[in-house]
């Protein structure tokens, strides 16, 4: 008599407790998270600036966009949740860095001090004028206290093949991380997206800790099971 073997889906991996990655709103997250705690912000906020330029793919199309004003009131809210001495890491778009020659920067509590560039090898991305294959990252200090020297020696550039929605290198923020968080710290990713610096995070290891806010719901549910591979492959 044949005997039939009940099949039982493995349990998916548990989000590591150092990772608190909700679906919510940034000023929700913003407004839970204690002032002076955070040792890095890392920003990748959905600018509006393509919409607003013709002959480009509209990331409306992809998800809701934010103004620069609004986009200015985050950061300002996450810099004063920033330990003096702290860094914000704002990515953005080589067409936006042009307009804001034009405009002001400032951010109260914040000098902007340094910055970088992905290089995105593979298909080229959307452009007016040339297509795009790098994106900035600029990196600003919080007011009030030293940065100190980076634990690591950390590349001012990084090259690696975009994935979907142009997501951001985890191994490139994983150094980042390192450098410039100490164990135990505390990284706020204000527009989480598909989760690479919580991933990040996971990779960087040492007990750093986690708070990030995605409020869209199928990019949240992808970016937890990104973490979750990543919870498995551990420092890989």
């Amino acid at each position: 008599m044949s005997q039939q073997v009940a099949l039982v889906s493995p349990k998916p991996p548990e989000i590591p407790a150092v990772i608190d990655f909700r679906r919510a709103d940034v000023a929700d997250v913003l407004a839970s998270v204690e002032p002076g705690s955070v040792d890095l912000v890392i920003a990748d906020p959905p600018w509006d600036l393509y919409q607003r330029q013709p002959g480009v793919v509209d990331p409306a199309l992809l998800y809701s966009l934010l103004t620069v004003d609004q986009i200015g009131e985050h950061l300002g809210a996450a810099v004063e949740r920033m330990r003096p001495g702290g860094r914000l890491a704002l990515w953005a778009c080589w067409p936006l860095l042009v307009e804001a020659l034009g405009r002001d920067l400032t951010i109260p509590g914040l000098e902007w001090k340094s910055g970088g560039a992905w290089s995105k090898g593979g298909s080229p991305g959307v452009g007016y004028h040339w297509r795009g294959h790098s994106e900035p990252v600029l990196v600003g200090v919080r007011e009030g206290g030293a940065a100190g020297r980076a634990r690591v020696v950390l590349r001012s550039g990084y090259t690696s093949r975009p994935e979907e929605h142009s997501r951001k290198p985890v191994g490139w923020i994983a150094d980042w991380i390192r450098g410039w968080v100490p164990p135990g710290g505390l990284v706020l990713d204000l527009y989480a997206g598909l989760g690479s610096v919580a991933e990040a995070v996971v990779k960087a290891g040492e007990g750093r800790r986690y708070v990030g806010a995605e409020v869209d719901f199928e990019r949240h549910a992808a970016a937890l099971a990104n973490v979750r591979r990543r919870a498995v492959a551990g420092a890989s």
